[in-house]
C-alpha cells in the first residue's frame, strides 16, 4: 500500500489536519519540543512539526474509528484497550512495546500510590490492572499464548536501545541551558495535555467515545509515532547531507528499505540548524510505505504506531 504524497499517509483515512479549519487545535509547540527532545535540532522546523502533526493525527483518527467499529461489533457502549490491542494483532514487536509501557505504567502507579498512603498494606495486587487487562483479552484472542508471551520476554529493543544512544550523544555537547531545556523537553508527552489530545482528535463526534484507558494508550501510540518518524527522517537526512549511495546496513533496526528514485530536498540551504525538513520526513515515509505490507490494507496506509 502506497501514501499520498500530497497529504502523507492520508490514504483514505476519515480525516485529516487538512479538512481541519486553520483556527484548529494544533500541537506544533509541543511536537516542536517533543521532536527535539527526540533527536531533532533545538529549534525544529515549523513546517516541519506541522507535517509530522498531520501524519500523527491522520493515523490515529484513522485508528480511533477501525477501533470504533470494532467495540460497535462487541456490542461495547466505549472504545476499550481491547479494541487497540486488536488492530496492533499482527505486529508482534509493537504489541511488546504496548505490553510494557502497560506494564511500566502499572508500576508508575502502584509507586505514586504507596508514597501517598501511608497503609502500604491495602495496595496488594490493585494496581495492575492495565497489565491484567491486556493479558486477559490476549488469552481470549490467542490461545496459543504467544502474544501474551511477548509481555514475558526481556529482550533488549534494538530500536529504543538506538534512539537512547543517540540522544546520549546529542548531549554531550550540550551547555547547561541546553541541557535543561532538553530535559524539559523528554518530559513532555501527549498524555501530558489530556485534554487538549481528547479534542485534538475531537472524540465528540465520535459515535463511541474511547474510555480512559483508551486514551492513555492512544497518547502512548502518538508519541511513538512521532518518535519513529523522527528515527527514519535523521537517517534520511544523513544520506542526503552526505550525498553518498545509501547502503542496506546503515543501521538494520531503522525498518528503512531503500531504493532508487529517492525524493530530492528543494535547492535551498541546509538550514544553519541542521534542523529535519519535511523533504526528509516525506522520502522516510515514502521508504517506510515501500518496505512494509501494512496490516490495515483496507485503510489504504500503512501505520508506523510502534
Amino acid at each position: 500500500v502506497g501514501v499520498v504524497m500530497s497529504s502523507p499517509m492520508a490514504g483514505s483515512a476519515p480525516s485529516s489536519s487538512k479538512d481541519r479549519p486553520a483556527s484548529r487545535i494544533n500541537f506544533i509547540p509541543e511536537l516542536q519540543s517533543m521532536m527535539f527532545a527526540l533527536g531533532d535540532a533545538r529549534r525544529p522546523l515549523q513546517e516541519t512539526a506541522a507535517l509530522v502533526e498531520d501524519i500523527v493525527h491522520t493515523q490515529l483518527i484513522t485508528m480511533l474509528h477501525q477501533a470504533c467499529e470494532g467495540a460497535a461489533l462487541r456490542g461495547s457502549r466505549v472504545i476499550s484497550p481491547e479494541d487497540i490491542l486488536f488492530l496492533m494483532r499482527r505486529d508482534k514487536r509493537k504489541l511488546a512495546r504496548l505490553l510494557k509501557y502497560l506494564q511500566f505504567r502499572d508500576y508508575k502507579s502502584k509507586i505514586l500510590k504507596t508514597l501517598e498512603d501511608e497503609d502500604t498494606q491495602a495496595e496488594s495486587g490493585i494496581h495492575r490492572r492495565r497489565q491484567r487487562l491486556a493479558q486477559d483479552f490476549l488469552v481470549w484472542m490467542d490461545q496459543t499464548g504467544e502474544l501474551l508471551s511477548l509481555a514475558e520476554r526481556q529482550e533488549i529493543d534494538p530500536i529504543k536501545q538506538e534512539r537512547m544512544e543517540r540522544l546520549e550523544r546529542q548531549t554531550r555537547n550540550m551547555d547547561p541551558a541546553q541541557y535543561a531545556e532538553f530535559c524539559e523537553s523528554r518530559q513532555l508527552s501527549f498524555a501530558k495535555k489530556a485534554s487538549k489530545f481528547r479534542d485534538w482528535l475531537d472524540c465528540s463526534s465520535l459515535e463511541l467515545k474511547p474510555n480512559s484507558m483508551a486514551m492513555e494508550i492512544l497518547s502512548y501510540l502518538a508519541y511513538e509515532t512521532v518518535a519513529q518518524i523522527v528515527d527514519l527522517s535523521l537517517l534520511v537526512k544523513q544520506e542526503m547531507t552526505a550525498k553518498t549511495n545509501p547502503v542496506s546496513h546503515v543501521i538494520s533496526a531503522s525498518y528503512i528499505h531503500y531504493n532508487t528514485h529517492a525524493e530530492s530536498c528543494p535547492a535551498t540551504v541546509e538550514p544553519p540548524s541542521g534542523a529535519i525538513q519535511p523533504c526528509h520526513i516525506r522520502e522516510a515515509i515514502r521508504r517506510y510505505n515501500y518496505r512494509h505490507t501494512s496490516a490495515y490494507s483496507r485503510s489504504g496506509m500503512t501505520f508506523l504506531t510502534c
